[in-house]
C-alpha cells in the first residue's frame, strides 16, 4: 500500500474538523494558517518570477494568485498538494503553470503586455483562451480531445462521419459542462481537464455517452439522462391554487388598509422626547438612506453576477452542478425579492414625510396608493427580512461551513450578502422599535403567503430559463418539482412559515407597543434591538 502524502495545504473538511476540535488551541490554528499562507505566497512568487514576467505585474497580484493556488491545490491539483518537492513539482506541471498564467491574464494587476507577449507565442496562442472567455481552456483543445476519444471507440467499426460528429458534440457538451458547471470553478482549467480524466466515474460516463452517440449502445444510462422540463405535479398545483384563493379571499378591505396607511403613521416618531425623538424630515432622510443602500447593493449584485451550487435532495431528478447568474437573473433569489421589496418600502416611507414637509400633501390625496403600497410592502418585507436572517444564520451558513469549511461560506461573507442577510433585519428592527414604529397588522396576514406564492409561481415559470443548456434549475432544494409528494409538503410548509413569521412580527409589534405605554422610555426598545440583532445576525464563521 502506498502512503498518502502529507498535504501542505489542508482541505476544507480538514479545516472544519480542526476548528471544531476542542483539543486544538486557537494559537495552533493560527500558526497552521500562517504557515499555509507563507507556502502559498512562495509558490505564487516562484510562478511569477520563473514563469511570468514580474516587471509588468503589480504586487497585489501575489495575493490573488495565492488564493487561486489554494483553490487548485485543494481541488484538481490535489496530487501536487504534498510537502515533499512542493514548489518544484508544481513548476514542472505544464498544465498547472499554464493555468496560473491564464488566470493572471484576467487580473486587474496584469499589464496588457503579458497578453500581447503570450499571443505572439504560437504555442501559447493555440492553448490560451481569450481573457473574456467563460471557458478557461481553448475550446479547440477540448474538442480535439473529444474527437480523439470518439475515433478510438469508432476504430474498425465502419461508423459514418455523421454519427462520429454527433458523438463528439455530445461528449464535448458533457465535458465542457462538467468542468464549467458540474464542478467547482477551479476545474475550469487544463489541470481540471486532466483531473476529470483521472476519475473512473467520469471515464465511465464519457464512454457511455460516446457509445450511445455512435449507435453502439441502445440507451443512455439513467443518471446521464437529464430532464428537459420539470413542471410542478398536479397535486401541488391544486393545493397552490386553493391556498392562493384563500389568501385572496381573506385580503383586507381598502377601508382596513386606509385605517392604518395614514400620513401620521409615516411621519410620527415613537418617542416624543429624548435622544430617539425623530422629526418627520429626519425619519424621511433615514428611510431614504436605507432605500439608497438597497438600490446600490442591488445594482452591484446585478453587475457582479453570482454562481451557486445546485443542492439536490435524495430522489431528485434534476441535474446537479453550478449555475452562473448574471444581470437581472441575480435577483431571482427570495432574498433579493425581499431585499428589493424592503428597499421599495423604505423609499415610499421616506418620500411621504418629505412630501408633507415640503407642502405636497395633495400628491398623497390624489394618489392614495402611495400610502397603501408603503404600508403593505413593509408588512410583507419586514417578516421576510427576519425569516431570511433566521434561515441563513441557523441553517444555510452552518451547513455550508460543516460541509465545505471556510471555502463553503464565501458566498455569505461578502458585503452584499451580509447586508441582505443582516442589514435587512437590523434596519427593520430600527424602524419598528426606535424610529417610526410602522405597524404590521395581524388582520393583513394574507399578504405574506400571497407574496411567497407569487415567488413560487415565478420559480416555476423560470425553471427552464435560468440556464437553458443545463435543464430545469431551482435556486432552493425544497422547491424542486421532481420530489413527488414532498414538493407539495415543502410548498405548504414554506407558505405556513412565512405566515408564521408575519404573525410573530405582528405580536412583537403589539408587545412593544404595550411596553412603550408603561413609560419606561427607550431602554426596553434598545435592549430588544440588541438582543434580536444578536440572535438573528451572523457576521463570520
Amino acid at each position: 500500500m502506498t502512503e498518502t502524502p502529507v498535504r501542505i495545504i489542508r482541505l476544507p473538511d480538514e479545516v472544519a474538523a480542526a476548528d471544531t476540535n476542542l483539543a486544538s488551541s486557537a494559537r495552533l490554528a493560527i500558526a497552521i494558517q500562517v504557515k499555509e499562507n507563507v507556502n502559498l505566497e512562495k509558490l505564487s512568487r516562484s510562478l511569477i518570477e520563473q514563469k511570468v514576467r514580474p516587471e509588468i505585474l503589480r504586487e497585489d497580484v501575489i495575493h490573488a494568485l495565492s488564493n487561486w493556488c489554494r483553490e487548485m491545490l485543494t481541488g484538481p491539483a490535489l496530487p501536487l498538494n504534498k510537502e515533499k518537492n512542493f514548489i518544484e513539482d508544481a513548476l514542472k506541471s505544464t498544465e498547472f503553470v499554464s493555468d496560473a498564467e491564464i488566470y493572471v491574464e484576467t487580473l486587474p494587476g496584469c499589464c496588457a503586455g503579458i497578453i500581447e507577449r503570450n499571443r505572439s507565442d504560437e504555442t501559447k496562442k493555440r492553448f490560451y483562451p481569450d481573457t473574456d472567455s467563460a471557458l478557461r481552456v481553448r475550446e479547440e483543445v477540448l474538442r480535439d480531445r473529444c474527437v480523439s476519444m470518439v475515433n478510438h471507440f469508432a476504430a474498425k467499426k465502419n461508423i459514418g462521419e455523421g454519427l462520429k460528429k454527433k458523438a463528439a458534440d455530445d461528449f464535448f457538451g458533457f465535458y465542457r459542462d462538467t468542468i464549467t458547471a458540474g464542478r467547482p470553478p477551479s476545474y475550469n482549467s487544463y489541470t481540471g481537464m486532466e483531473a476529470c480524466m483521472g476519475e473512473m466515474k467520469f471515464l465511465k460516463q464519457s464512454e457511455d455517452i460516446v457509445l450511445f452517440g455512435l449507435g453502439l449502445s441502445k440507451e443512455m444510462p439513467k443518471e446521464l439522462v437529464f430532464l428537459e422540463s420539470a413542471p410542478p405535479p398536479i397535486h401541488t398545483v391544486v393545493v397552490f391554487v386553493v391556498i392562493m384563493a384563500l389568501c385572496v379571499w381573506t385580503l383586507p378591505s381598502l377601508e382596513s388598509i386606509d385605517e392604518h396607511a395614514t400620513v401620521e403613521t409615516f411621519t410620527t416618531s415613537i418617542f416624543k422626547e429624548g435622544p430617539f425623538s425623530i422629526s418627520p424630515v429626519a425619519l424621511g432622510n433615514i428611510r431614504l438612506l436605507f432605500a439608497f443602500i438597497s438600490i446600490y447593493t442591488t445594482k452591484k449584485q446585478i453587475r457582479n453576477g453570482t454562481k451557486f451550487k445546485i443542492v439536490r435532495m435524495a430522489g431528485s431528478e434534476l441535474r446537479g452542478g453550478y449555475v452562473e447568474m448574471k444581470g437581472w437573473r441575480t435577483q431571482g433569489f427570495y432574498t433579493s425579492w425581499a431585499w428589493n421589496l424592503l428597499g421599495l418600502s423604505f423609499f415610499l416611507g421616506g418620500m411621504i414625510p418629505m412630501l408633507i414637509a415640503y407642502g405636497r400633501e395633495d400628491i398623497l390625496q390624489e394618489y392614495p396608493w402611495i400610502l397603501r403600497a408603503a404600508l403593505i410592502s413593509f408588512e410583507v418585507a419586514a417578516p421576510s427580512a427576519l425569516l431570511t436572517s433566521f434561515i441563513v444564520t441557523y441553517a444555510l451558513w452552518p451547513k455550508a461551513y460543516k460541509d465545505h469549511g471556510a471555502s463553503g461560506t464565501k458566498g455569505f461573507n461578502g458585503w452584499i450578502s451580509l447586508l441582505q442577510h443582516n442589514g435587512n433585519s437590523f434596519s427593520v428592527l430600527l424602524e419598528v422599535l426606535l424610529m417610526g414604529g410602522l405597524p404590521v397588522m395581524l388582520s393583513h396576514a394574507s399578504f405574506a403567503p400571497l407574496f411567497a406564492g407569487i415567488y413560487q409561481a415565478f420559480l416555476w415559470f423560470m425553471a427552464n430559463r435560468w440556464a437553458p443548456n443545463h435543464g430545469p434549475v431551482f435556486p432552493y432544494f425544497f422547491m424542486d418539482t421532481t420530489l413527488g409528494r414532498r414538493t407539495t409538503i415543502f410548498m405548504v410548509v414554506l407558505l405556513a412559515v412565512i405566515g408564521f413569521f408575519f404573525v410573530l412580527f405582528g405580536l412583537l409589534d403589539m408587545t412593544m407597543t404595550m411596553i412603550e405605554q408603561g413609560g419606561h422610555g427607550a431602554i426596553p426598545n434598545v435592549c430588544c434591538v440588541i438582543f434580536m440583532s444578536y440572535m438573528l445576525m451572523k457576521l463570520k464563521d
